[in-house]
This record gives structure tokens, sequence and C-alpha cells, in this order.
């Protein structure tokens, strides 16, 4: 099976194409810059590890490593790259790293009229 495209055609798809291949060259050029600094602040590593700001907060007061300059907290890829290692759990690895389970809410009904 063949399929003949006139020039118009094939130009007309270049035409279509062209933005979206220069986009995507231009995001992985953004990508590829930010990928090379190795500190983050916590809005770029909770990008860069796909979890919310709030979550690398909580790391941190968790004992997740970070750095503080003129009162900045930076993250190094590698050092947290290797705490969570060190955090990963195996089906073999003792429970100490899991969450304690939350006490159970407490509601009160009140009735009549005292």
């Amino acid at each position: 099976m063949n399929i003949n495209l006139d020039d118009a055609f094939i130009a007309q798809i270049v035409a279509g194409l062209k933005p979206v291949i220069i986009a995507t060259v231009q995001g992985a050029i953004k990508d590829a810059k930010s990928d090379s600094r190795p500190y983050l602040n916590r809005t770029d590593m909770a990008k860069y590890l796909g979890v919310s700001q709030s979550t690398v907060g909580a790391w941190a007061e968790h004992g997740m490593p970070f750095a503080v300059v003129d009162g900045r907290k930076l993250y190094g890829k590698q050092t947290v790259n290797q705490w969570l290692k060190e955090h990963e759990i195996t089906t073999g690895t003792p429970s100490q790293h899991q969450k304690t389970p939350k006490k159970p809410a407490t509601i009160g009904v009140v009735t009549g009229n005292k």
C-alpha cells in the first residue's frame, strides 16, 4: 500500500509539527539545566521527587537532610536520594519505618436539654 501526499499537504504537516518539536526541545533543555543543579529549594525538590511541598517539609522534620544558607533551606539531590534509599522498606525489613497509627477520633453524643 502506498500513500502519496502532495507537497502542499507535506508543508502543512511540517508547519504543524514544527512548533511542537521546538517546544519539546526547549522543555528538554530547560529540564536538563535544572537537573544540573546539585541543590534545590523546597519547591524544586518537591517537583524532583514528585511530592507536595508540605511532604518535603514533613520529611525534613523527620530527618531528611538539608543545608541552611542565609536562612533558606536547600536540599542536596544526592544526599536526599541517599536518605530515601536508607529508608526503603523491603518485605523483610522490620516495621521501624512504618507510620504510627493514628488514634481514632472520639465522637461525643449529646442527648436531651440539661
